[in-house]
Formats: structure tokens, sequence, C-alpha cells
């Protein structure tokens, strides 16, 4: 499990996939939250696209 305090080290790529894998196994929606928040901070637009259904 990733830290909260080390999310800003993830790459994109790595915060895309710890969104998605949280997504998948139905983590806390707070957790969810804070990644898509880091996701928009960071300006990333494709996970919407990639794994929303």
């Amino acid at each position: 499990m990733v830290n909260i305090s080390s999310l800003w080290e993830l790459t994109d790529e790595k915060l895309i996939e710890a969104y998605h894998k949280a997504t998948l196994l139905n983590l806390d929606e707070n957790f969810i939250e804070m990644l898509i928040e880091e996701i928009d901070n960071r300006g990333i637009e494709s996970f919407k696209i990639e794994y929303v259904s």
C-alpha cells in the first residue's frame, strides 16, 4: 500500500495504476477521492477515458 505522504513520489503511470486497482478492489471512497484529486492536480485526463466504464 502507498503511504499517503508519498503520493507525490508516484509517477503519473503508477498513480493511474493505483487509482485503477483501488476502484477494482472497491477500496475506501476517501482514498479513491484522494487519488482522483492528485490526478486532477497533475492535469492527467487520460485516466478517465481508460478506466471509467
